[in-house]
């Protein structure tokens, strides 16, 4: 490349990691908020709960605090000396069953439900699924269909574009 295309491509790069940073806030509120309307929604009507909006928004923030430890695992596995062009940022840490498969060899759809069943998000579905259920005033169960419900949809939604996608 020469040297000014190696530039701009730089300038750019610069400017769209600045944006993720100053945007991921936002982002992540966002996502707690469609979550949390999708759940609050799912327990009131489906299974008879009275949760409000706020207590299942504070739900889904508390439940993914274990997500802490997927990070800093992952920054443990970057900082022990793995090749750093083997990093893989879709699964950073070695807490699914995906981490243990080459994604280039791999078949898509097999990789992509590898990946989902982990360890840290099964963690916090869990607590999710506690809290949702306490919140609501309904049984615990009824919290864990409504959390894995909506994950195992996720899942397999993910699934089928992998395969379509590979």
């Amino acid at each position: 490349m020469p040297p000014e295309q190696r530039e701009m491509s730089a300038k750019i790069s610069l400017y769209v990691t600045e944006g993720v940073f100053l945007a991921s806030p936002v982002m992540v509120l966002a996502m707690a908020a469609i979550v949390a309307v999708v759940l609050w929604g799912t327990i009131n009507f489906v299974f008879g709960g009275k949760a409000t909006f706020g207590g299942v928004f504070a739900v889904w923030f508390f439940a993914n605090l274990p997500s802490v430890i997927k990070s800093l695992l992952g920054v443990l596995v970057l900082f022990a000396g793995g090749a750093p062009e083997s990093f893989n940022i879709k699964n950073f840490a070695p807490t699914n069953l995906g981490a243990f498969l080459n994604p280039l060899e791999t078949n898509k759809a097999l990789y992509e439900l590898a990946s989902s069943l982990d360890a840290i998000t099964i963690w916090s579905l869990v607590l999710m699924g506690i809290g949702v259920a306490a919140v609501a005033g309904v049984k615990r169960s009824s919290g864990y269909i409504a959390v894995f419900g909506w994950w195992a949809i996720i899942v397999l939604f993910g699934i089928g574009m992998a395969a379509i996608s590979g």
